[in-house]
């Protein structure tokens, strides 16, 4: 399928495949993910450091405090029990693996800029709600 003359939908595509959490790919796929949080946290203090009068940049802020991060996880979980059934306690696992190296990055942020929250144990939490219920219900049904 082509967007724009020349441009087809096959990056999509196989970015929707690797976070399916493929067996043969797992390392790939997980280190995506935990690229993924990562940026979120230094985008998230960036912003906040060199944009602190901005409507669009505090907005972007917010959804990169957890949003972003506990959604984009809780797809991913859903996603991957459903294209390989059987797998759900290894895709939780994965996905708390993730919640550590969201915390270690958020707390490495204060590094950059020591008034910095850091890694917010609430707002995680909430973040957690989201994710995990959501890979639990996935696993249950995919088994």
């Amino acid at each position: 399928m082509h967007l724009i003359p020349g441009l087809t939908t096959e990056p999509f595509e196989v970015l929707w495949a690797l976070l399916s959490l493929p067996p043969d790919r797992l390392l790939p796929a997980t280190g995506l993910l935990a690229a993924f949080v990562i940026v979120c946290e230094l985008v998230r203090v960036l912003l906040g450091s060199e944009l602190t009068r901005s409507v669009l940049a505090h907005v972007t802020i917010c959804l990169l405090t957890f949003p972003a991060q506990s959604i984009v996880l809780a797809i991913v979980l859903v996603h991957a029990a459903r294209s390989y059934p059987g797998r759900g306690p290894l895709n939780l696992a994965i996905a708390a693996g993730l919640y550590v190296v969201w915390y270690l990055t958020g707390e490495a942020t204060r590094l950059v800029r020591p008034i910095n929250e850091g890694a917010d144990l609430g707002f995680m939490t909430v973040g957690a709600l989201i994710t995990f219920p959501a890979g639990v219900l996935a696993a249950l049904v995919y088994g």
